[in-house]
């Protein structure tokens, strides 16, 4: 009935009407995680309706939703699409790259300690602060087990902050790499055959569960779906795996997440801090791993070119077509794709093993 619409949140759900048609915009326009990001802008509306005997009726449908989040199911069952879908052999070609790529929960932990100082309480600085994994459901997965009050706020930035960054990395990777040093040519990744990938992801699958037990659902499921795509007895399965039942969960998650952005959080001082936080993580994991890069090269004969710290992200493959991009800017015939896809893979692995740490020392009970 007219009478029981409240005109203040009448008022906040125009805003987030607003707001989630240009994030819709912006996710279709600019291919912006579109499978996260335009269920999550509709999942914001349904969660703002300004009629409560409509909400209430929805609740019980959108706490069920929820519960695939809370519980870690959806995140879960899309690393272990994402696994059966990925091929690990450059990055088992390039074992530097993969030690790199571990060095970006340095950026992390540092984010972490200024969201503490912004007086934000470790669970969710901590939470913030994995957004600079870059797949964004790393953040997602921590985020619902330590600071649920907080999820959607931290997946929307998850989701969102990616596009920004890819605005300013160019200005970045001018400020820290060199002309000569963008120049540098990498050699052909060796040839590695299904037997060393199989066992491989079955090394990564047992180290998982004895050295970080608490990420087995990130880390853990990702391994199981590379050994079901390796094994080449369950093609049928991993490709169903990496394709359309990934894709449904993604649709799944984002309305979870999106049910949970109420507008007086997405409008709130914590959540400019949130992004803050994102956002200097995104650059510093990038910085660290660079600067890595570049002080390796002073003392090896195989030089790597810095520009595939630029690719130390969780996004793939969009990281490392950004870094071929600037690459073949310097030099058309470099090819740096297959090294930097192995640089975006090593990264992601060290955000979901980040996250199964910080549940365990934040939240993990």
């Amino acid at each position: 009935m007219p009478g029981e619409i409240n005109l203040i949140q009448l008022g906040l759900w125009v805003l987030v009407a607003v707001s989630a048609l240009g994030l819709i915009y912006v996710a279709v326009a600019f291919r912006l995680h579109p499978i996260f990001l335009v269920p999550l802008a509709v999942g914001a509306l349904f969660a703002n309706i300004p009629i409560p005997a409509l909400a209430s009726s929805l609740a019980p449908f959108f706490l069920t939703l929820q519960s695939g989040l809370t519980s870690g199911l959806y995140p879960a069952l899309i690393f272990l699409g994402w696994g059966a879908g990925a091929n690990l052999t450059y990055l088992i070609a390039q074992p530097r790259l993969l030690v790199l790529g571990l060095l970006t929960p340095i950026a992390f932990f540092l984010v972490l300690f200024l969201g503490y100082g912004l007086g934000l309480p470790p669970s969710q600085a901590g939470s913030a602060a994995l957004v600079g994994g870059g797949d964004g459901l790393a953040a997602t997965f921590l985020v619902a087990k330590i600071a649920p009050e907080l999820t959607g706020p931290v997946v929307l930035a998850a989701f969102t902050l990616t596009g920004l960054y890819f605005l300013l990395q160019p200005y970045l990777v001018d400020l820290l790499v060199s002309k000569q040093e963008r120049m540098l040519r990498m050699p052909p990744s060796r040839k590695v055959s299904r037997r060393e990938s199989l066992l491989f992801a079955a090394a990564g699958l047992v180290l998982t569960l004895i050295l970080v037990p608490w990420a087995a659902l990130l880390t853990g499921m990702y391994f199981l779906g590379n050994i079901l795509k390796e094994a080449g007895v369950a093609d049928r399965l991993a490709r169903t795996l990496s394709n359309r039942l990934a894709d449904i969960l993604a649709v799944l998650l984002g309305l979870a997440a999106g049910s949970q952005c109420h507008a007086a959080l997405i409008f709130s001082l914590t959540f400019v801090k949130i992004i803050v936080l994102g956002l200097a993580s995104l650059l510093l994991a990038t910085t660290v791993v660079i600067l890595a890069i570049r002080v390796l090269n002073l003392f090896s004969r195989q030089k790597i070119n810095p520009l595939i710290g630029a690719a130390a992200l969780g996004l793939m493959p969009d990281a490392a077509q950004m870094v071929q991009i600037m690459g073949r800017r310097e030099d058309p015939h470099n090819n740096l794709f297959y090294h930097a896809l192995a640089s975006s893979q090593a990264a992601l692995l060290a955000s979901t093993l980040t996250a199964g740490l910080l549940w365990s020392i934040l939240g993990g009970r």
